[in-house]
């Protein structure tokens, strides 16, 4: 992300936030592992919404009231620098981010008492989507040297800038699909019978790494009735001839990622049993695609896609009537997509305008057939509909099997 679009951030957020109040965003601390090691680290998302920068113990304050932006950084410790690596100057900050006043933390305390002694209201993000060990060094424990009367949880304010995206931002969600087509159609090299899940996923996690990204999130490969629970990360399965295998992955590449189902046959042709399933959550996908638009809710594509599966399972005789489709599609349509998986979002049924990025992803789930289907991509609202960011990435029947045996 260009220094230009992250001062047009920083200057959405400020708009967004309250009066008469300096806020704090905090980017966190590391999580120990072990004795000697921790895991690998990552900015607090709405932190790092503002600045890109990935940096332990960092501070972003908007000072609302002075219309300023001030960027802490922790104070430079060259003996540690050859343990665990480079601490950022404030001159790099600058030029990754653009915010003009950068301090080191030394000089935290007797700013946040100008603060108080002015007689601001502290403004806070509290964590609503940190994990507990990522307590320390949050805006929550922040928030709890103060009286709760003086403190305002910031969280909504950001959430609202961030579930709108700039075209920058979706320029970037477009260029780490790209990388991630590229990943998959790497991997389906792999797909073969007698190998295995993690020959998939291994190959998958090489290319995305290739191309300078890593993981979105952990990469799904269930092969036969492992692709009818959801979040199966296992891969450590054998690929059967005449089984298929549900991939749900993406890639991410400097902050933003992709999030893609496909459904491959194992060995190159679905059956026909296969195949009647797969049309039918393709029938929907396309279904939903088209529903996209401003003014409609992502629960009302649920409450849509929840119709259109129903009336798909009648057909294929798994049920009598469609309020009983929840026992082969047991998850929404769709989510906001960005700097996360699962993207901020207000509520399932505030109305979509232009700039929400979301996904589409319908899915049947006949785990007695050992048939899993998930077809899923990325769209962003336009002023008529939607945009795919993600159409290069073969789906259709005909196309899939004529990739598969090439």
């Amino acid at each position: 992300m260009n220094k230009e679009t992250l001062i047009t951030i920083r200057k959405n957020i400020m708009n967004e936030l309250p009066d008469n109040t300096v806020t704090f965003l905090f980017s966190g601390l590391p999580v120990r592992k072990s004795a000697d090691a921790e895991y690998p680290f990552f900015a607090n998302r709405n932190f790092f919404y503002g600045t890109h920068i990935e940096e332990p113990g960092a501070i972003l304050v908007f000072d609302k009231p002075n219309q300023k932006e001030i960027l802490f950084l922790r104070d430079i410790d060259a003996f540690k620098e050859k343990w665990i690596g480079h601490y950022m100057r404030d001159t790099e900050a600058f030029e990754r981010c653009g915010v003009e006043d950068i301090r080191y933390f030394s000089a935290f305390d007797d700013y946040v008492g100008e603060v108080i002694k002015a007689g601001y209201k502290i403004g806070v993000d509290m964590d609503h989507d940190t994990i507990a060990d990522e307590y320390y060094g949050s805006g929550l424990m922040f928030s709890e040297e103060f009286d709760e009367d003086f403190v305002t949880d910031i969280f909504e304010n950001i959430v609202k800038c961030r579930m709108v995206k700039l075209p920058e931002e979706v320029e970037a969600i477009k260029a780490a699909a790209e990388v991630t087509n590229t990943a998959i159609m790497s991997m389906i090299e792999e797909m073969k019978p007698g190998n295995n899940e993690n020959d998939m996923a291994a190959r998958f996690l090489y290319e995305g790494n290739r191309a300078h990204g890593d993981l979105m999130f952990d990469t799904i490969v269930a092969s036969g009735k492992n692709a009818t629970t959801l979040h199966y990360i296992s891969n450590d399965q054998p690929l059967n001839d005449g089984e298929l295998v549900l991939l749900d992955l993406g890639i991410r590449v400097n902050g933003y990622g992709a999030d893609i189902s496909r459904t491959f046959p194992i060995n190159g042709k679905y059956t026909q049993r296969q195949r009647d399933v797969y049309q039918e959550v393709l029938n929907c996908f396309h279904a939903i695609n088209e529903a996209i638009k401003p003014g409609v809710s992502i629960l009302d594509l649920n409450e849509l896609s929840k119709e259109l599966l129903g009336k798909s399972c009648i057909k294929l005789g798994l049920i009598d009537s469609v309020e009983e489709v929840g026992q082969y599609y047991y998850h929404s349509i769709g989510h906001s997509l960005g700097l996360d998986t699962h993207d901020v979002w207000l509520d399932r049924a505030t109305p979509l305008v232009v700039g929400n990025v979301i996904t589409n992803e319908p899915g049947l789930y006949i785990a007695e057939e050992s048939i899993g289907i998930r077809i899923e991509t990325d769209v962003v609202v336009t002023e008529n509909g939607c945009v795919d960011l993600a159409p290069q990435i073969i789906r259709e029947v005909d196309a899939i099997e004529k990739t598969m045996l090439k």
